[in-house]
């Protein structure tokens, strides 16, 4: 099966935007838990959560870019069809950390220090989270392509 470049960067970046909803989904609704434990303030918790979640969505992109498109036109689709699901979510949640470890080395000149790290934690887990659904939406849709051009060739 052929599956050109193109498509796979479009189911890619797909998966992206995904994953960015799951996270944006996420961060809203705990803002509106905040506000209801603060007895209102929800203008002021969705804004507080609206503003964090902007920044992650920009350098999500950025990763996206650095790690996710070399790595989704590196792994054959051949790979992708035939690997266990388990191995691909395994792949996702190890991309976007790697994604940040990078953009990590790049904002410091390739000298990481300590303080670099420092209070990160969200980050990590956010870019495991972004990347984790962002490749098995890219995996689901190259599955479906798959399944639509075998069914088109039966057909034919």
């Amino acid at each position: 099966m052929k599956l050109d470049h193109p498509l796979r960067v479009g189911y890619s970046f797909f998966g992206l935007l995904a994953g960015d909803a799951v996270l944006l989904i996420l961060t809203v609704v705990n803002a509106l838990h905040i506000s209801l434990l603060l007895h209102g303030q929800l203008k002021a918790q969705f804004l507080i959560a609206l503003g964090s979640f902007i920044p992650v969505a920009i350098v999500s992109v950025v990763g996206w870019l650095i790690v996710g498109v070399p790595a989704v036109l590196s792994l054959s689709p051949r790979r992708v069809l035939q690997a266990p699901l388990w191995l691909l979510l395994s792949l996702g949640v190890v991309l976007g950390p790697a994604a940040l470890f990078v953009i990590f080395l790049l904002l410091s000149w390739g000298m990481p220090k300590a303080e670099t790290f420092t209070n990160t934690g969200f980050l990590w887990a956010c870019s495991s989270l972004i990347s984790t659904v962002a490749f098995a939406v890219h995996c689901a849709l190259m599955r479906r392509h798959a399944r639509l051009v075998l069914s088109c060739n039966f057909r034919s």
